[in-house]
């Protein structure tokens, strides 16, 4: 890896095109629950989100080509009687395109990640993967991510 750069991208095609490979891998581990990939309909997904305040998506490049993306909204926790108050940044999706994994990208997203989080005074990260996923499982649990919590579901026929 020669050259990365991350950059804010406001494109709603080029976050489609790199929101392929994760598409594609969630439809093949839960077909049940997630639809094939569509370049349209991401295209409008993406366009969507881009006009939420808080949410922000960030692509790396690898000597000017654009190899995966990363997106996160802040996600604000209002105090009540259960709970205090607090803002955490909640990675929504992360996406590498294959010939680059394997090669220390992600975990310099997550660092990045990190970067912005602690400069807007958020020091609490938080995202979810599907369970099968153990790639995404080993991943998290090397940069020291553990479980908080569960959501656990049950199908009835």
């Amino acid at each position: 890896m020669e050259n990365i750069k991350f950059s804010i991208v406001r494109d709603p095609i080029v976050l489609a095109k790199l929101n392929k490979p994760v598409q594609d891998q969630h439809f093949h581990m839960y077909p049940e629950f997630f639809k094939t990939y569509s370049e349209d309909d991401c295209i409008a997904f993406f366009k969507r989100q881009l006009n939420r305040g808080n949410w922000v998506a960030s692509v790396v490049q690898i000597d000017n080509e654009n190899a995966g993306y990363i997106s996160y909204f802040i996600k604000e926790y209002k105090e009540n009687v259960f709970r205090k108050s607090y803002k955490s940044i909640y990675i929504d999706q992360i996406s590498i395109l294959k010939k680059f994994k394997g090669n220390g990208i992600g975990k310099k997203m997550m660092f990045k990640i990190e970067e912005d989080a602690k400069k807007l005074g958020i020091f609490e990260i938080e995202l979810s993967f599907w369970e099968l996923n153990e790639e995404a499982k080993g991943f998290y649990e090397y940069l020291g991510y553990h479980t908080r919590s569960r959501i656990v579901g049950k199908t009835l026929s």
